[in-house]
């Protein structure tokens, strides 16, 4: 049973911006598809879950480009899961070509009861004759975002239909891209993030406005999202490395 899953393709169209390179929400979508494909070909993905009313959920999310990926450019794609604790499982990303890592990319995720809405266990969930690869990746720890409540006003983002998915709540991509859209491009331009990372605290639905502030510290820019009455849906970091 393979333990990694990789793809080699050009970056295509479609997943560029206006540099004509990689955009972050598409790096994150590729990144999430691949999870999806790999989840599976194990068999814990969407068409074994469904029978066992089970559903993954991703936390958090972190990725860091070591240089910018130009379209057409052909690349090598992999992902792999990390040995999960008791709730909680890791998900690595890479990005490479040849012995060039390109970017890197991890995703937390639990699996919830889509009935009870109760956190599973893994000690059950992946086949057990999966040996699970040992490859630390190249992502680092996730941070520990903290909430706060006296940020500065960012913008608002109203969630469309567009953005709900299969679990009917705001995907976890569109919430980048609702991030990406509150920056102008000169903006973004001048700030050249490269590392993100995002932590999902509650869900949203079609009609939900997002409210976001912003504080910046040690040339870091945090960004938290709140619903009218003040809950906290996500807490995000964008820096510079």
């Amino acid at each position: 049973m393979e333990n990694r899953l990789i793809h080699e393709n050009y970056i295509l169209p479609s997943r560029s911006n206006r540099h004509a390179t990689l955009s972050l929400s598409s790096a994150i979508d590729i990144f999430m598809d691949m999870a999806m494909e790999h989840a599976e070909g194990l068999n814990v993905g969407i068409t074994e879950f469904n029978k066992k009313e089970l559903f993954w959920v991703a936390t958090k999310t972190k990725i860091h480009f070591n240089r910018e990926i130009k379209m057409a450019e052909r690349v090598e794609f992999m992902t792999w899961p990390q040995a999960p604790g008791k709730i909680k499982s890791d998900r690595q990303y890479r990005i490479s070509k040849g012995d060039e890592i390109l970017v890197t990319g991890k995703t937390e995720w639990v699996v919830i009861d889509t009935e009870t809405k109760g956190i599973q266990k893994l000690d059950k969930i992946f086949p057990d004759d999966l040996i699970f690869c040992d490859d630390p990746g190249d992502t680092g720890d996730f941070e520990r975002l903290r909430d706060f409540k006296d940020g500065e006003p960012f913008g608002e983002y109203r969630v469309r239909s567009v953005d709900i998915d299969y679990g009917l709540h705001m995907n976890n991509v569109a919430y980048v891209r609702a991030i990406e859209g509150l920056f102008s491009s000169e903006e973004w331009d001048k700030r050249k993030f490269n590392t993100f990372q995002i932590d999902y605290k509650k869900s949203c639905y079609e009609g939900d406005v997002l409210i976001f502030t912003k504080k910046e510290e040690d040339g870091r820019f945090f960004l938290r999202g709140a619903l009218e009455d003040d809950t906290t849906i996500i807490l995000a970091v964008l820096s510079r490395k």
